[in-house]
Formats: structure tokens, sequence, C-alpha cells
């Protein structure tokens, strides 16, 4: 049984699959750049070929920072995991050219609290925090505290 009523309809599995395949015959890791490069190609937003990955659990993202944030991308759609995913992807882009703390996104299957979903986690140097009914500002309080901390 689904915790709540859906907020948001889930996107096109095969859609989402497809992008998958492409992503897993790039192999890994792949950059970010590959993946935005696919969503032009394909003629999807951005959002949908990051969330790919969800489908693709053997794809990693090359690294470019301490932190990363895995985001559900699978049954968590239901609960604005696009929005959301497309939101982080908006201030990942802000933070790193304002040459500030950014970090990695990694879109992943279920993070296992469907009750909590949307959810998000993020695993910094020193641990993992996560992000029930995750939000971006929830994101971007925690890269405020790591920037007041540096």
């Amino acid at each position: 049984m689904d915790p709540r009523p859906p907020t948001h309809d889930a996107l096109d599995f095969n859609a989402l699959w497809a992008l998958g395949e492409k992503l897993m015959a790039a192999g890994s890791p792949v950059q970010p750049a590959q993946i935005d490069a696919l969503a032009e190609e394909a003629g999807v937003p951005r959002a949908h070929a990051w969330m790919a990955l969800s489908y693709a659990p053997m794809v990693q993202v090359q690294r470019e920072f301490p932190v990363a944030i895995a985001v559900c991308g699978a049954r968590c759609q239901l609960w604005g995991a696009e929005p959301l995913i497309a939101d982080l992807l908006t201030l990942r882009d802000q933070r790193i050219g304002a040459g500030r703390v950014a970090f990695d996104l990694v879109p992943r299957g279920c993070l296992n609290r469907c009750q909590q979903a949307p959810v998000a986690v993020a695993a910094l140097e020193d641990g993992i925090v996560g992000f029930p009914e995750a939000t971006v500002a929830q994101v971007i309080e925690l890269l405020d505290a790591i920037e007041a901390d540096a």
C-alpha cells in the first residue's frame, strides 16, 4: 500500500529504460556532460536523462565533488522526484558557476523510504545525511553549513 496518495505522474518507464540502456552502453563512469548530451540528443528534459540512472544501477557518475546527493528516481517519481532532480541540477549549475560548494547528483533506484518520498541521501566525507520528503531547501541548508565550516 502506498504511504499516501501520489502527487505526480510517473514518467514513461520504457523511455527511461531506453535512456538507461544508452547510459549503460556508454560505460561507467559517465561524465555529467554525457548525461546532458544524451538528454539533448533524445529531445527530453535534462532531468529525464539523469533519472534514467535509476534504471542503470551499474553505471556510476564520475565524481567531481566531496558531496554526492543520491535521489530515488524510481517509485519516488510519484511524489515529485523528477522536479526535485530538475531543481537539483539547476542548483548544482548555479553553485558551480558561483564557485561555491557543489555536489555530484546520483539518481538511484529505491532508497527504501517510500513513506517519506521523495527521498534523497547526501554522502559526505564524514557520514551520511538523509532527506525525507526531500527538498532543494534541505540540500541548500546542508551545503551552506559545509561552506560555513570550511
